[in-house]
């Protein structure tokens, strides 16, 4: 097996040869880490309100359902971050909003690389999204033949994920759909879990807390006029 040399023989061999880049210079400084930091927050900041969820939610309802025998995601929907990191070690990225914590993994199987996001609310998984960006039509072909195989034993030809989702016997679900150039595929605990109705409750809180300040703002600038 082949090993790597350490960062400091990297750094010498680079500006040996007058080849210090700016990505190089970004990796040895930090800067690379921290723009990889900033880039997760941006991407995943748009589920700080909640709505991103409900709006997953509401898209999902929409969708008939195929039932299957096989459960999805076990062991990962429901559970607290302990057991995630058991399954899947540390993350690569954690991203946190007081009760809402995101675990950013990046895997290659297969040739393929995505980006999975293990969502965690009040410390209990209840969404999963795996991302594969970038993929030509075989590539798509061959995620959803394999997912169809997996929990359906049917071939893609014979159902159409575009209008359905599959749901399990604890009422899990699973829905796959195009993402930049490539595909999401995401699975959802079922709305009668806790995480929803709380999640529900502390949309409405924050709601009516954004109100109150408004409602103040408003008086100060009346009573100032």
């Amino acid at each position: 097996m082949g090993t790597l040399a350490s960062p400091r023989n990297l750094s010498y061999y680079f500006k040996r040869g007058n080849l210090v880049s700016e990505l190089t210079r970004r990796i040895f400084s930090g800067e690379y880490y921290h723009s990889n930091t900033t880039y997760y927050k941006s991407v995943l900041g748009q589920y700080s309100n909640f709505s991103s969820y409900i709006g997953i939610f509401k898209g999902l309802v929409k969708l008939s359902t195929i039932h299957t025998d096989v459960d999805i995601q076990p062991g990962i929907l429901g559970e607290d971050s302990r057991s995630v990191v058991t399954k899947h070690g540390k993350p690569d990225f954690i991203f946190t909003d007081k009760n809402l914590s995101i675990y950013i993994y990046k895997w290659k199987f297969n040739g393929l690389k995505t980006r999975c996001e293990i969502h965690l609310y009040n410390d209990q998984a209840f969404l999963v999204n795996y991302i594969y960006n970038q993929l030509d039509k075989s590539e798509s072909d061959y995620i959803v033949k394999t997912i169809t195989g997996k929990y359906l034993n049917k071939y893609v030809s014979e159902i159409d994920l575009a209008y359905s989702k599959i749901g399990d016997r604890n009422n899990n679900v699973l829905m796959v759909e195009d993402f930049l150039m490539g595909l999401k595929v995401t699975y959802m605990s079922n709305s009668e879990s806790d995480w929803y109705e709380k999640m529900i409750s502390e949309m409405n809180a924050r709601k009516a807390s954004l109100e109150a300040k408004v409602r103040i703002g408003e008086r100060r600038l009346y009573n100032k006029l």
